[in-house]
């Protein structure tokens, strides 16, 4: 098994296409943004329903890796709480799984805060001065939770992080297959 044979790989493709359009939105153009925006959200968001529902039914032992990985992301939520500040939290694994790839597609897109989101982002841009429409910097709203990163910065954690997930399953599955065949 390869990487690029997962349907997640695929997603991720996307994904990082996206945020090459989100880098070249053009001036002021806050829809656009918002339709990238959105659309890198929610496939951060649906790769590991893709591994789950697609990819492990095509390598199953996708299916007893991943819960256990899950279960190990799921006990950070005890470590750290919502209101850890990007500065105290030292588990990159809770900010990008936990706060941006879950938390912000919950919130911009489940609960409807998305078009106030961006706008908030271009307000808080606009009131500091810091508009350069020639290299746009949108820092996440809330800079304590998110170190003033720009946002396309959080995105591209999101994707490298999931290749390193990737990554690390197929070669759980790939030791987990040689094992079984001894």
């Amino acid at each position: 098994m390869s990487v690029t044979e997962l349907k997640a790989t695929q997603v991720l493709d996307d994904c990082q296409r996206a945020v090459e359009c989100l880098e070249n939105v053009p001036h002021e153009d806050k829809q656009l943004f918002r339709i990238y925006w959105t659309f890198c959200l929610l496939a951060l968001r649906s790769v590991e329903e893709v591994i789950l529902k697609y990819d492990a039914q095509q390598y199953p032992t996708i299916q007893t890796l991943w819960p256990k990985r899950r279960a190990e992301l799921d006990a950070l939520k005890q470590e750290y709480s919502e209101q850890t500040s990007y500065d105290e939290c030292e588990s990159d694994d809770y900010l990008v799984y936990h706060r941006f790839i879950h938390g912000e597609q919950n919130a911009d897109c489940f609960y409807g805060d998305l078009p106030s989101y961006v706008d908030e982002m271009w307000v808080m841009v606009d009131q500091e001065h810091a508009v350069n429409w020639e290299n746009t910097y949108l820092p996440m709203v809330d800079t304590e939770k998110w170190g003033g990163d720009d946002c396309r910065e959080w995105v591209q954690r999101g994707i490298d992080w999931w290749r390193k997930e990737i990554a690390k399953l197929i070669s759980g599955a790939v030791i987990n297959t040689q094992k079984g065949q001894k």
